[in-house]
């Protein structure tokens, strides 16, 4: 009889990975500590990456056992994004496959995170909620999400008769180091600031993003607007794997550097791990083969992304308008000799980076410092 096998966290990496266990004969536990899964967001539109590598996300999603995503939550193929500069220029990219998919993330039907869940259940996972767990006595799988901010993103979802779009642009007196984005599917929109850089200004940045996107597009009407938050945390060099433990998702700091797409690293990373049990094959092996590389090259587009200000950016959008979007991106996740004798300088640079621990606000409402606990 296969060993039970315990997972900690109920996001996708922690999903995946019970997923394909429990379908290979394991008896899975996931413990999430809080009451249900994707409690961070709020049915807003994510972007589940297709540029990275050649294989087309659905075709991911298929291998490492999802199946099609359209069954259990929306999943929905872009070609063309319309990036805006700081001068609000707007250049059109476009792709011969989709750029993306747009998901939605949240505990409600059709988002992401309920669709694994469903999935998760069909398969014999036992699912406990609102159960914190300090410690995996046994081993076992940890998927506890991000433990600091690297980025953050804070914006509304709404509700809009504006039709359809995708637009995004790169101004960093918008997203300092970031980019803002508007992405409305089927009369429900998600408008956000995505920054990497000066979080304590967020609600100035976030303010000014919705009056440049309604400055762009005039007719825009928002509705039912709620405001969300998150952030994002990616690093190298922590555990991947000891005693006994697989570290998945940004647990183990899986995250694309570059501009915070992580879906693609949370759930490859689950599966890989939950691959390792399986076939009692070396997690960090497969890490290396399938992840880490890409991971690595993304810290490196990073740091030099960051070296750009608002006319780089002019330039890169233009470099991007031309031809195909998609592989013009992918040729930038190959692990070229040149980038990888820049990856020790860029690893150093981002482990160097103030981190500021919190605001230390009495009435503390950012989305990303842990004022209010360090306080207590």
């Amino acid at each position: 009889m296969k060993k039970e096998i315990e997972i900690v966290g109920a996001g996708p990496s922690g999903l995946v990975a019970a997923i394909n266990l429990a379908r290979a004969g394991y008896s899975v536990t996931v413990y999430e500590e809080k009451a249900d899964v994707g409690h961070r967001f709020h049915g807003d539109y994510q972007g589940l990456e297709n540029w990275s590598t050649k294989e087309d996300v659905t075709l991911l999603l298929e291998r490492i056992g999802i199946g099609q995503p359209g069954r259990y939550f929306v999943c929905h193929p872009y070609n063309e994004l319309t990036v805006f500069d700081a001068n609000l220029n707007p250049a059109v990219i476009r792709s011969d496959l989709p750029l993306f998919y747009l998901v939605r993330r949240g505990d409600a039907p059709g988002c992401l995170d309920r669709g694994l869940l469903e999935i998760a259940l069909e398969a014999g996972v036992q699912v406990v909620f609102s159960k914190r767990v300090e410690r995996l006595e046994s081993g076992g799988i940890v998927s506890i999400g991000p433990r600091a901010a690297d980025a953050i993103a804070k914006g509304i979802v709404f509700d809009t008769t504006t039709e359809d779009m995708a637009a995004a642009i790169l101004d960093d007196r918008l997203a300092t180091k970031g980019y803002a984005y508007l992405l409305i599917h089927n009369g429900k929109g998600t408008l956000t600031t995505c920054l990497f850089r000066d979080f304590k200004r967020e609600r100035e940045y976030f303010e000014r993003t919705v009056e440049t996107f309604k400055r762009i597009f005039p007719s825009l009407d928002l509705t039912n607007k709620k405001e969300f938050g998150g952030y994002g945390n990616f690093f190298t060099g922590g555990p991947l794997y000891e005693s006994e433990k697989y570290y998945t998702g940004e647990a183990a700091g899986f995250q694309d550097c570059l501009w915070g797409f992580g879906l693609r690293y949370a759930m490859v990373s689950g599966y890989l791990a939950a691959t390792s049990i399986i076939e009692s094959s070396d997690y960090v092996s497969l890490l290396k083969k399938e992840l880490l590389p890409m991971q690595k090259i993304s810290l490196v587009n990073r740091f030099l992304y960051e070296c750009l200000g608002n006319r780089g950016y002019t330039f890169f959008i233009n470099w991007l308008a031309r031809g195909d979007t998609a592989a013009k991106v992918r040729s930038q996740y190959n692990p070229s000799r040149w980038k990888m004798l820049i990856y020790p300088l860029a690893r150093w640079w981002h482990q160097s980076s103030l981190v500021d621990k919190g605001c230390h606000s009495e009435d503390c409402t950012c989305v990303w410092c842990k004022c209010k606990k360090e306080l207590r």
